[in-house]
């Protein structure tokens, strides 16, 4: 795409809350982690792509409820999968990566085994088919060459006899300088009466007679010493010191021992980092896979299915914010819409749910195309070439761009672009009335002829005067009128209905934003000063707008 234009700008994704909802999208690894912060969207083009991913989530899926013991255990399997990749230069360099960088390499093609055994069982072995299984086994039973096979890793013996030959002389060794040990501790507590503390040493009063006999005592050594105590430890005999150089030669000869080996298998394992990339790639996307699968349980997704121009949407959710009402004892309305190339409208009175449909849209949209099943009951929709949005404050603080002028830059830069889905939250009111109704229509004509899905939410009237255009409103308050003393600010919205119904031909902008006002405290006088205003303009303006003509109050939707 020219012009710099991504599937998904941060502008849309603020106003999608999209980081909100994708808290809840782990993945288990550190190579699916990775992959996600580099993952593109699939576009136009890519749909066969798109429909395998979306195919394997299914499988997954069906498997995972299937037998919840099965998923918990290719979760576990994902979450011990350490991160190798940044082994992979310097086993290509014939480097070693040492013990800890084995270990870790170790653990890999362990938990690669037992993902691969785990998918196996449900014949969905292909979702790891870039993984050679074969050489996986190979390379961990060079990690692991004694019995048992075990995900640790250790330079045993096996690895070289020398290994063997040399520790056991270490161990010998240790053996000795440990029984001396013990001889002088039972010595110096027959001799003075006192045993070494957890860390080997004598802790005496000072004041005492076996302080004063123990700092004569050629076997101790004075270390420290304060106003109260002394501290000896164990001095070196000749034989002590005999010992401590020769434990110092076998442990750097063993030492020497073991950096040969781990050589040796650096260069071993050199021809095959290819292939262990393959893997770890392998493991990457299947971890998206799963990741993706087990997101979209948490919000009842379903998988969208590829439609060629109608963008439709049954049971629509936005799950961020699905989640907060839930928590305040109130439910989300499901959105229902279908979107044709060109222009959808959506009228509606203010708080009445025009935007978070536009958001919820956009949403799904956008999820889908990232390989998600999408909360909703039901989507089919074509891969759009990008989701861009103007809702809310655009003000640009760096180029002095006011709301208004920051809005009308980001459309005007649509028009040079195809196959977009772009949603407008009122383009136009954040200038006078007049031009922002002309200039609202206007460009819904323009988009109308495009090649755009575009969805336009907006107050004017003069916007649904447009030719070719898709009409919605939102149901608006189930009840105008009655007594303002029974409405509070904080019950508006269990008394507003949120659905999104077609807009009958020659239907215009509802009007309740006065009732609306006094539900939320206005002053009565102010409201009824309104309305009188209303009436009267609408009295004496022939050949207004068809929103100016509507002055009178509108029919209650009924109860939903």
């Amino acid at each position: 795409m020219g012009g710099g234009l991504v599937f998904l700008d941060e502008q849309t994704k603020q106003h999608l809350l999209w980081a909100d909802v994708l808290r809840g999208f782990h993945p288990r690894t550190p190579m699916g982690r990775a992959a996600w912060k580099r993952l593109a969207p699939f576009l136009p083009g890519q749909e066969r792509e798109w429909a395998e991913v979306l195919a394997e989530q299914e499988r997954l899926r069906r498997e995972a409820e299937r037998d919840p013991d099965w998923g918990r255990g290719i979760d576990a399997c994902l979450s011990r999968v350490p991160d190798v990749l940044p082994l992979f230069p310097l086993l290509r360099g014939r480097q070693s990566p040492g013990i800890s960088g084995w270990f870790q390499l170790k653990g890999f093609l362990w938990q690669v085994k037992a993902l691969g055994e785990r998918l196996a069982e449900k014949g969905l072995q292909s979702l790891l088919s870039d993984v050679d299984q074969d050489l996986c086994q190979t390379l961990l039973h060079r990690l692991n060459p004694d019995s048992p096979l075990t995900p640790s890793f250790s330079l045993a013996p096996a690895f070289d006899e020398r290994l063997g030959i040399l520790r056991g002389q270490l161990e010998r060794l240790d053996r000795e300088i440990r029984e001396e040990r013990e001889a002088l501790v039972r010595e110096i507590a027959e001799a003075y009466g006192v045993r070494p503390n957890r860390w080997g040493e004598w802790v005496v009063d000072r004041r005492s007679d076996a302080s004063r006999r123990m700092a004569e005592d050629r076997r101790l050594l004075l270390v420290r010493e304060s106003a109260f105590d002394r501290v000896f430890v164990p001095a070196l005999s000749p034989e002590g010191e005999r010992r401590k150089k020769e434990r110092a030669e076998l442990e750097a000869r063993i030492e020497a021992v073991e950096g040969e080996v781990m050589q040796r298998l650096a260069a071993e394992f050199a021809p095959h980092v290819p292939a262990l990339e393959r893997a770890a790639e392998a493991v990457a996307r299947f971890d998206l896979q799963w990741s993706r699968m087990e997101a979209a349980r948490r919000w009842g997704g379903c998988r969208p299915r590829l439609s060629k121009g109608s963008i439709r949407v049954s049971g629509g959710v936005h799950p961020a914010v699905a989640e907060r009402l839930r928590k305040e004892g109130c439910r989300f309305t499901p959105v229902d819409i279908r979107v044709d190339k060109g222009a959808t409208v959506i009228v509606g009175p203010n708080m009445g749910g025009k935007t978070m449909a536009l958001r919820t849209l956009g949403l799904i949209v956008a999820l889908a195309q990232h390989g998600f099943f999408v909360p909703a009951a039901r989507c089919e929709m074509p891969l759009v070439s990008f989701v861009s949005g103007v809702m809310g404050d655009g003000q640009d603080a760096r180029e002095g761009l006011s709301t208004f002028g920051a809005e009308v830059k980001r459309v005007a830069e649509w028009f040079g672009k195809k196959g977009g889905l772009l949603l407008i939250d009122e383009i136009g009111r954040g200038t006078n009335p007049v031009e922002g109704a002309a200039l609202s229509a206007a460009v819904t004509a323009r988009l109308a002829r495009s090649d755009h899905w575009a969805v336009h939410v907006t107050h004017y009237g003069e916007v649904l005067e447009v030719a070719g255009i898709r009409r919605y409103r939102t149901a608006g308050l189930r009840e105008e009128g009655g007594n303002r003393e029974d409405w509070t600010g904080d019950d508006w919205s269990s008394r507003m209905d949120f659905r999104l119904i077609p807009l009958a031909e020659g239907e215009g902008v509802p009007r309740q934003a006065l009732w609306i006002a006094e539900a939320m405290g206005m002053p009565r006088e102010i409201v009824e000063d309104a309305r009188r205003r209303i009436a009267g303009e609408s009295g004496n303006a022939e050949g207004s707008s068809d929103g100016r003509k509507r002055a009178e109050r509108p029919k209650a939707p009924e109860k939903g």
